[in-house]
């Protein structure tokens, strides 16, 4: 029989082994046998010696696949990884304190400025930012109001979402504006970290989006991605019926 073609239908997955391959194959069997190999009387029979080469021959096959297996090795099969969740500065969660996601957008880089657009539908709106860098300082605007705060990768919320409470707030479409940036940026943070002018000299106190346009354009854009999401409770279904 032919060796060569067993061991390639006995490992179909398998590239074929190379002859040296199985030469030190052949070899280790013969090797193991040699000592163990006892003289038998002849059999007079021709189709005793037949069958009798036929299972000598498949023992051989077998015995030479499982060296050839441990000679060649059988890859092991790569390990199954988890998929793994963005970073919230990346991609927010689609929920955030039990409220879901309206509305999402993100942005690779700080001293940067973007706008997400949203329609609330409960005064349970949250406004949340998620940012890189720890302690990174965001300024939200609509209209004539605006917020400020700081913010990191657990999020920092602005508290333009209060304005839910006032009357005709909810239930129409909204478009803030929102900046970012770096945790060390000359912003002057409140009244009481300026106790006179020299002391907030060279310092941006963010109250308007001209001074935080002017803060951006000195900055230039720096390292540091952030994202801002809009979260509300799900919309009541409405049931109709007809008597």
């Amino acid at each position: 029989m032919d060796e060569i073609r067993l061991l390639a239908q006995a490992i179909p997955d398998e590239p074929p082994p190379s002859a040296e391959t199985v030469a030190r194959a052949r070899a280790r069997l013969i090797a193991g046998k040699a000592g163990a190999r006892q003289p038998r009387p002849r059999r007079r029979w021709g189709w005793g010696w037949t069958a009798g080469a036929a299972v000598v021959t498949a023992a051989v096959v077998m015995t030479v696949v499982m060296l050839v297996s441990n000679l060649v090795g059988v890859p092991e099969p790569a390990p199954l990884t988890p998929p793994t969740t963005p970073p919230a500065f990346e991609e927010p969660p689609r929920a955030y304190q039990g409220l879901n996601r309206l509305s999402a957008t993100t942005v690779p880089r700080s001293a940067t400025k973007e706008r997400l657009r949203f329609r609330p539908t409960s005064e349970n709106i949250k406004i949340v930012i998620f940012c890189e860098k720890p302690g990174s300082i965001f300024f939200t605007h609509e209209g004539t109001s605006s917020a400020g705060g700081t913010c990191g990768p657990d999020g920092g919320l602005s508290m333009l979402a209060d304005k839910a409470h006032e009357p005709g707030w909810l239930g129409r479409d909204h478009q803030i504006t929102i900046w970012v940036f770096p945790p060390d940026a000359p912003v002057a943070r409140g009244r009481g970290s300026c106790p006179s002018k020299d002391a907030c000299k060279g310092r941006y106190a963010l109250s308007d989006p001209t001074t935080a346009d002017r803060l951006a354009a000195k900055l230039g854009k720096r390292s540091g991605a952030w994202s801002i999401a809009a979260y509300d409770a799900s919309a009541v279904p409405t049931v109709s019926s007809v008597d």
